[in-house]
C-alpha cells in the first residue's frame, strides 16, 4: 500500500472508530442482541462478500492444530489444564511454534513462509500479517467471520484494522487484546512500567522521596547492601535483566525508556508530546536508560546473570525474592499476596519525581498483533478454528484465559460475583496443584501457552458486570487492601499509583491505536536487521562497560557504524511508517 493511500485510510478510519468511542458498547450491540444469525454491518454494503455456506465442525478425530505464535514463550503441545480444556471442548491439541525460543525466529519466520505454510493458527506482529497477506499466506474470512457472534462484539475494530489490510475490502486478520471501553480510556489498577519495590525494603532505607534516577539507585543501593542475599543464602541483586525478548533494540531498556516519556518504536523513539526522533537521539530516553543502567552496574546493582539467562529464570528469581526492583506491572503475581500485603513485603509502586511516563489507553483497537487463518487449511478444518476462535472471545474463554476455573481459582458468590480463592490469589507466585481430572500438575506449568488473547483482561464480563481480569474484581481489590496499601497511600496521598501519577502530571495517557503498517522494503529489512544487531549487542556492552569513557566510546562508535549500515535511511522509512499512528492518536484524542 502506497503512503498517501495508507495515512488517508487511517485518518478516515480511526475519525469515523473516534465518533464511536463515546458511545460506550454500542457498536457491539448488533452481534449480542441479534446473534449468530444477524447479518453484520461488514455485509450490507455495497460489493460485499456473500456469506460462505461453512460446514459444521466435526470433533471426530484429534486436530493438532500447528500455531505460530511470535508471542509464546514456549515451544510445543499445550500442557496441563489448559491443554485439557481445549481438548475436551474441541478435541484439539495446540501445537505451538514459538520463534521467541526456536534460537532463530528469523529463520524460522522465513522458512515456514517460503514453504507457504506458516501455520494453522497464526499470531504476527502487524507488520508480519501485512506481509503474509501480500504473499496470500492468509485465509481470507469474509463472508465468514460474520457468523460468530463473539468475534462480532468486536466488529468495529476488527473492520477499522482489516480496512488497511491487504487492499482493504476483505478479512484476513482479528486484533489482539481489544475491549470495548473506547480508544482513550485507561481503566487498569497499576500503570504498565514503572519503578516498583518491596514496601518494606523501602522503608528500611528511610522511604526516600525520589526526584531522579540517582536517588532510585541510592534507594536501591541501601536495599542489595542490606540485603546481598536472601533468605535461601541465594545472592540477590536490585536489578535483573533478560536479552531473549530483544528485537531490534534491547527490549529492558525500551520498556523503562516509557519512564521519560517515549516509546521505542524500531528505529525511533515516539514521544508523549508526538513527536518522532531517532533512537540515537543522545538526549533521548533510550540512551538515557542505557546509562541509568550503566550506573546500576557500576555500583554492583546488576545481576552478573543478566547478558546469558532466559525470561524463565527471571520468574525463578521473582519468585524467591532475588531480584529487587519490578517494572512490568503484571510482575506482581510472582510474588504479591494478600498476606505477604499483610505482612507489608508486597512490591509497590516508588514515584519519581522527574518521570512522565508514557502510558497508552488501553488496547481498545488490539495490541498491535494479530490472529489469523492459514490460507492452506481446508474448510473442515477452518470450521473448527473458527470454532475455537470464536470461543476464545467469548465470556467463557476469555475469563478462564483471565481468571482460570471455577473452582479451583474463584469461586461464585450469592450475588453472582466472583471472588478468587487463596490459590487464585497466589497462583502465578507459588505452586498451585491441579487436580488430576482437571489436567494435573502445576497451574502455572498449565496456562495458557499462547501468551495473546483477544480480549483484554479489562473488557467487561456480561455475566459479572466486572472485568475479566481477577485484579479488577471488587472482591479482589478488596482483599488486596491490606497494610502495604494502606501505608502506601498514606504516604502518598492516593488510591493508587495511576491517580498518583496522573495527579502529579507524571505520566502521559496517548490513545491506543491499532493499525497495519509499512512493510519493510527487501533493502530496509536488510538494514534493520544489520542495525539491530548492532543496537542489541552494543546495548548490553554499554550496560557491563568498565567505565563511563567506554561507554561513551561504545555509543559513539555504534553510531558511527549504524551510518554505515544507512541508518538515516532506516530512520526516515521509519519516521513515515510511524506518522499514521501520531495522526490516529490525535483524531482519537479529538
Amino acid at each position: 500500500m502506497r503512503k498517501k493511500q495508507f495515512l488517508s485510510l487511517a485518518a478516515a478510519s480511526v475519525l469515523a472508530l473516534s465518533a464511536l468511542a463515546g458511545c460506550g458498547n454500542t457498536a457491539a450491540a448488533p452481534a449480542q442482541n441479534g446473534g449468530a444469525d444477524t447479518p453484520a454491518a461488514a455485509e450490507t454494503g455495497e460489493g460485499a462478500a456473500e456469506t460462505a455456506a461453512l460446514p459444521e465442525a466435526n470433533h471426530d478425530e484429534l486436530y493438532t492444530v500447528d500455531f505460530y505464535d511470535v508471542a509464546a514463550n514456549f515451544q510445543g503441545i499445550q500442557p496441563g489444564w489448559y491443554g485439557k480444556i481445549v481438548k475436551d471442548k474441541f478435541n484439539m491439541e495446540l501445537n505451538i511454534i514459538s520463534p521467541q525460543v526456536s534460537g532463530d525466529g528469523a529463520a524460522l519466520y522465513q522458512t515456514r513462509t517460503a514453504a507457504g505454510a506458516l501455520g494453522d493458527l497464526v499470531i504476527l506482529d502487524n507488520a508480519q500479517m501485512q506481509e503474509c497477506v501480500d504473499a496470500g499466506l492468509i485465509y481470507d474470512l469474509s463472508g465468514i467471520i460474520e457468523k460468530y457472534p463473539n468475534l462480532m462484539k468486536f466488529d468495529a475494530q476488527i473492520d477499522a484494522f482489516n480496512k488497511l489490510l491487504g487492499d482493504g475490502t476483505k478479512t484476513y486478520a482479528i486484533p489482539l487484546e481489544m475491549n470495548n471501553n473506547g480508544p482513550t480510556a485507561f481503566r487498569d489498577l497499576h500503570v504498565y512500567s514503572y519503578p516498583r519495590m518491596g514496601w518494606d525494603m523501602y522503608q528500611e532505607a528511610g522511604a526516600p522521596d525520589l526526584k531522579n534516577m540517582d536517588d532510585l539507585l541510592d534507594c536501591l543501593e541501601k536495599i542489595q547492601k542490606a540485603h546481598p542475599m536472601n533468605e535461601k543464602g541465594d545472592p540477590a541483586y536490585a536489578i535483573s535483566l533478560w536479552p531473549d525478548w530483544d528485537s531490534q533494540f534491547s527490549e529492558n531498556v525500551a520498556q523503562i525508556a516509557k519512564w521519560y516519556g517515549q516509546e521505542v518504536n524500531g528505529s525511533v523513539l515516539i514521544g508523549t508530546d508526538n513527536s518522532i526522533v531517532p533512537l540515537t537521539d543522545e538526549a533521548g530516553s533510550y540512551y538515557r536508560m542505557c546509562k541509568f543502567l550503566f550506573d546500576a552496574n557500576q555500583r554492583g546493582l546488576v545481576d552478573p546473570d543478566s547478558a546469558t539467562q532466559d525470561w524463565n529464570a527471571v520468574v525463578s528469581k521473582m519468585q524467591d525474592k532475588r531480584i529487587y526492583l519490578y517494572w512490568y506491572s503484571w510482575q506482581y503475581g510472582f510474588w504479591n499476596s494478600p498476606a505477604r500485603g499483610e505482612e507489608g513485603v508486597n512490591y509497590v509502586e516508588i514515584p519519581v519525581a522527574d518521570t512522565n511516563l508514557f502510558q497508552t489507553g488501553n488496547t481498545y483497537y488490539g495490541d498491535g498483533r494479530v490472529i489469523g487463518v492459514g490460507a492452506q487449511v481446508s474448510e473442515e478444518k477452518l470450521a473448527r478454528l473458527m470454532e475455537f476462535l470464536d470461543w476464545y472471545a467469548s465470556p467463557e474463554g476469555a475469563q478462564i484465559q483471565h481468571a482460570g476455573t471455577e473452582g479451583l481459582i474463584y469461586t461464585v458468590g450469592d450475588d453472582g460475583k466472583y471472588v478468587m480463592t487463596d490459590a487464585g490469589l497466589v497462583r502465578f507466585a507459588e505452586e498451585v496443584p491441579v487436580p488430576e481430572d482437571q489436567g494435573g500438575g502445576n497451574w502455572n506449568d498449565g496456562n495458557n501457552m499462547i501468551n495473546q488473547w483477544i480480549v483484554a483482561g479489562v473488557d467487561v464480563n456480561p455475566d459479572t458486570g466486572e472485568p475479566y481480569s481477577g485484579d479488577l474484581w471488587a472482591s479482589t481489590i478488596r482483599k488486596n487492601q491490606t497494610k502495604t496499601t494502606k501505608e502506601w497511600s498514606e504516604k502518598f496521598g492516593a488510591p493508587d499509583d495511576v491517580h498518583y501519577l496522573a495527579d502529579k502530571g507524571l505520566m502521559t495517557t496517548v490513545a491506543s491505536i491499532n493499525i497495519p503498517l509499512d512493510v519493510d522494503t527487501t533493502d530496509i529489512s536488510l538494514i534493520r536487521k544489520q542495525c539491530g544487531d548492532l543496537i542489541k549487542d552494543t546495548s548490553w556492552k554499554m550496560v557491563f562497560a568498565a567505565n563511563e569513557e567506554e561507554f561513551k566510546s561504545l555509543w559513539e562508535d555504534m553510531c558511527t557504524k549504524l551510518n554505515g549500515f544507512g541508518w538515516d535511511e532506516l530512520v526516515k522509512f521509519d519516521t513515515e511508517k510511524y506518522t499514521p499512528v501520531i495522526e490516529a492518536r490525535k483524531a482519537a484524542a479529538k
